[in-house]
């Protein structure tokens, strides 16, 4: 039997940092930028930062190209940026829980449960709601990993 102790952790750089934090901030520019209205990134960018406190900069977009930045765009890349932060912190659970780079959500079952809920609902009921449909995948890939526990 082999003894596992507890490697240290190395220290990532902070331009490392640095570069991460230009990488994500370049990827949101261009996912507001990108579209069938084309504007330019140098105007999305003064538009950003015309709306932080502080800054006096006068952003020279129209209301409707405002509006299709702050309506449409913007809350489509936060939350492509949020989903898959949290993606990413679910990996990086799995593979910490089961010390296996490789681990992946049908381990325990997870993505089979999710599937086996979403099917009954459709099955139970024709026609599910909006808000149904997940709420079933999630109560099965939870009764899924329950289950595994308990085994």
């Amino acid at each position: 039997m082999t003894n596992t102790h507890a490697t240290s952790s190395t220290r990532i750089p902070p331009l490392w940092w640095f570069a991460c934090a230009v990488a994500v901030c370049a990827t949101i520019l261009i996912g507001i930028c990108v579209g069938a209205v084309g504007i330019s990134p140098t105007q999305t960018a003064l538009e950003l930062l015309s709306h932080i406190p502080g800054l006096h900069i006068n952003s020279s977009l129209d209301e409707s190209d405002a509006a299709i930045i702050w309506d449409l765009r913007f809350p489509r890349v936060v939350l492509a940026l949020v989903v898959g932060s949290m993606l990413a912190s679910a990996g990086s659970a799995y593979q910490g829980t089961f010390r296996n780079p490789l681990a992946d959500p049908y381990l325990l079952g997870v993505s089979a449960g999710a599937g086996l809920g979403a099917t009954l609902e459709i099955v139970v009921f024709e026609s599910p709601s909006r808000w149904s449909l997940p709420l079933a995948a999630f109560l099965g890939s939870l009764i899924a990993v329950s289950l595994t526990y308990a085994l």
